[in-house]
């Protein structure tokens, strides 16, 4: 056996020299270890020390000696299966990780007034629920007839839509939940966020809409609505 296979299982090079001194001595104490592999004494206790912790060897002490005695080899298969099991626990939150920093971001540009009435109907499609800021009522303004219509829609499918507005005034007909910030904190843009879709809408000086799909981006855009809900008032 080679001590380089050792470590492709998961032991250290010195680990794995010093595990396969203990196999080949039988009951040995630090200063037959040293003999056999060569290290210093000082740093085999702490390797020991570890492997004793992998279940790989096991010690006893005779009067002021420590005896050393290398456990039973299956224990490499416990080990890999301790390692298996940490991995399939973490693995899920791993491979989150992974998919939301890999996912290809989607990005579509609307212009127009067709390109923008496609665009909101997108969040009908949806029919997941809207958060939406930097709203002042700019489609019921720039689209009046297709803004009645897009509200009703939401209503009949039930969508909950939560706004945050930078004016009061005129409210739409239909919303879950409206709140207010200062115009300072003023948008030239209005944003809503449904699902893992952004839709940002450039109303001055042409009609502009852009859809953004992907679950990182739209997650980054919530919690910057969640920061902004928080200090907006009813």
């Amino acid at each position: 056996m080679e001590v380089k296979e050792l470590t492709k299982i998961g032991l250290t090079e010195s680990e794995a020299i010093i595990y396969h001194a203990v196999l080949k001595l039988g009951t040995c104490s630090v200063k037959d270890i040293s003999k056999e592999c060569g290290f210093h004494r000082t740093n085999i206790y702490d390797i020991l020390e570890q492997l004793k912790e992998k279940g790989l060897i096991s010690f006893s002490k005779e009067g002021k000696v420590m005896h050393y005695s290398p456990s039973d080899p299956n224990n490499l298969y416990e080990l890999l299966r301790e390692k298996k099991e940490i991995l399939d626990k973490v693995f899920p939150e791993l491979n989150s990780f992974y998919n939301n920093s890999s996912e290809e971001i989607k990005v579509e540009v609307y212009k127009g007034t067709e390109g923008m009435k496609s665009a909101w109907r997108d969040m009908i499609k949806e029919g997941k629920p809207l958060f939406g800021f930097g709203v002042k009522g700019q489609l019921r303004e720039k689209l009046p007839l297709f803004a009645q219509q897009w509200l009703r829609d939401i209503k009949s499918k039930k969508i909950p839509y939560y706004g945050i507005y930078t004016k009061r005034g005129d409210n739409p007909f239909y919303y879950t939940e409206i709140r207010y910030v200062s115009e300072e904190l003023s948008s030239p843009v209005a944003t809503f966020i449904y699902g893992d879709k952004i839709n940002i809408n450039i109303w001055d000086p042409d009609l502009v809409a852009i859809i953004i799909k992907s679950k990182l981006v739209a997650s980054m855009y919530k919690k910057h609505f969640d920061l902004l809900w928080k200090i907006a008032k009813k």
